[in-house]
C-alpha cells in the first residue's frame, strides 16, 4: 500500500467516529481518494461519520446497529461529519434495540445528512425500529437543515434514488427545513410498528422543499385510541413549489397523501387503498387539500390523479381532471 493512501485511511477511520469513547464497532473501511468502501458486514453501537466531502460505499455490505453494554442505540447509524457527503451501496439495519425513547439529536435514524448537501443512493435500509414501539423517531432517511420556520438562508440540496426502505418505525423519508430534496425511484414499505404510532412514509415539513417522483409507496395506518392519522404522503408545512408526482401509493394508509402546506404540486399519482382499515376516527382518504387550514395564502395543484376504494377518495379538492377508479382492478393493465 502506497504511504499517501496509508494516511489517507487513517484520516478516514479517525472520522469513523462514534459518540463515545467506549463505543464498539466491527466496521472496517478502505479509503482511496475520497472514496471508503466497506470492507465486510459489520455491527457498530454508535454513530458513524461520513468525513466531509466523501464518499461512502457499502459495496453491498451491511452495517447493523445494537445497543451498547450497559446502554442503549442513539442518533443516527450513519451520518455526515461536514457539509457534503455521499452514501451509496449499503446497506443499514437495527438488530434487537431497546425501547427507549430519545430527542433530538439522540432519536434513532438509519441514514442521516444534516446541514449537508449530497446524496443517498441504491442502498437498502431495513429494520429501524425499536420493536413494538410508540417513540417518534425510527425512520429511515433523515434530511434535515435549521431553520425550520420556512425561511431558506442557505438550503441544502440532496438526491435520495433508488433506494429500498423496509420496516422502520416512524418514517421511511423525512426532508426537513431549510432542505430542496429530489426523492425518486424509491421502494418504500410499511411502518412496522403501526400499532404503537401514526407511521409517515414520506414526508416534507417545516419549509422542507423537493420533488417525490416516480416512487413507489406502501402507506400506513392508525390503529390506536387518539385522533391521529398515519400517511403514505405527507407534506407539513411543505416549501411553496414541492412536487407530488408519479408515484404508485398502494398499502393501506388513513390519508394516501395529506398535504397541509401551500402551492404543492400533486399531479398524476395512482393512490389505490388495499386492505381494511381500523383507524378509530374513520380517516380513509385518498388526497387531501388541506391549504386553508394552514393560514398561508395559495392553494395547492391537484391534477389528473387516480383514487380507488379509499371511502373519501378526494377531501378539499376541486377541480384538476381527479379520477376515482371504482372497483378492484388488479388483472387490468391499465391500472397497474
Amino acid at each position: 500500500m502506497k504511504k499517501s493512501l496509508i494516511v489517507i485511511l487513517m484520516v478516514v477511520l479517525s472520522f469513523v467516529a462514534v459518540s463515545s469513547a467506549l463505543a464498539a464497532t466491527s466496521c472496517t473501511f478502505t479509503a482511496l481518494g475520497t472514496t471508503m468502501t466497506l470492507d465486510g458486514d459489520c455491527t457498530t453501537d454508535a454513530t458513524i461519520l461520513v468525513p466531509d466531502g466523501f464518499t461512502l460505499d457499502g459495496a453491498g455490505h451491511t452495517i447493523t446497529a445494537v445497543d451498547p453494554a450497559g446502554g442503549h442505540f442513539t442518533g443516527a447509524v450513519i451520518k455526515n461529519g461536514g457539509a457534503v457527503a455521499h452514501v451509496r451501496n449499503l446497506e443499514v439495519a437495527a438488530s434487537g434495540l431497546a425501547n427507549v425513547c430519545d430527542a433530538g439529536d439522540n432519536r434513532l435514524r438509519g441514514i442521516m445528512l444534516e446541514g449537508a448537501s449530497g446524496s443517498i443512493t441504491h442502498n437498502k435500509i431495513m429494520n429501524i425500529n425499536q420493536g413494538p414501539s410508540g417513540c417518534q423517531e425510527g425512520n429511515a432517511i433523515e434530511v434535515r437543515n435549521a431553520p425550520f420556520d420556512g425561511t431558506h438562508p442557505s438550503t441544502k440540496s440532496v438526491e435520495v434514488a433508488n433506494n429500498k426502505i423496509t420496516n422502520y418505525q416512524k418514517t421511511g423519508i423525512v426532508a426537513n427545513g431549510d432542505v430542496f430534496v429530489n426523492i425518486h425511484n424509491n421502494q418504500i414499505g410499511a411502518s412496522a410498528t403501526q400499532a404503537n404510532l401514526a407511521a409517515n412514509s414520506v414526508q416534507f415539513g417545516f419549509g422542507g422543499g423537493g420533488s417525490l417522483n416516480h416512487n413507489n409507496i406502501d402507506g400506513n395506518q392508525w390503529c390506536g385510541p387518539s385522533d391521529f392519522a398515519a400517511t403514505a404522503v405527507l407534506l407539513f408545512l411543505a416549501n411553496d413549489g414541492a412536487e407530488v408526482s408519479q408515484n404508485n401509493i398502494r398499502g393501506n394508509a388513513d390519508v394516501g397523501i395529506y398535504g397541509l402546506t401551500n402551492n404543492a404540486v400533486i399531479n398524476n399519482n395512482k393512490v389505490f387503498d388495499e386492505g381494511s382499515d381500523c383507524n378509530a376516527f374513520g380517516y380513509d382518504v385518498g388526497i387531501g387539500d388541506y391549504s386553508a387550514f394552514t393560514g398561508g395564502s395559495g392553494s395547492n395543484s391537484v391534477t389528473n390523479n387516480k383514487v380507488r376504494d379509499y371511502g373519501t377518495p378526494y377531501e378539499e379538492v376541486n377541480g384538476g381532471k381527479n379520477k376515482v377508479i371504482p372497483g378492484p382492478q388488479d388483472k387490468d393493465a391499465a391500472f397497474n
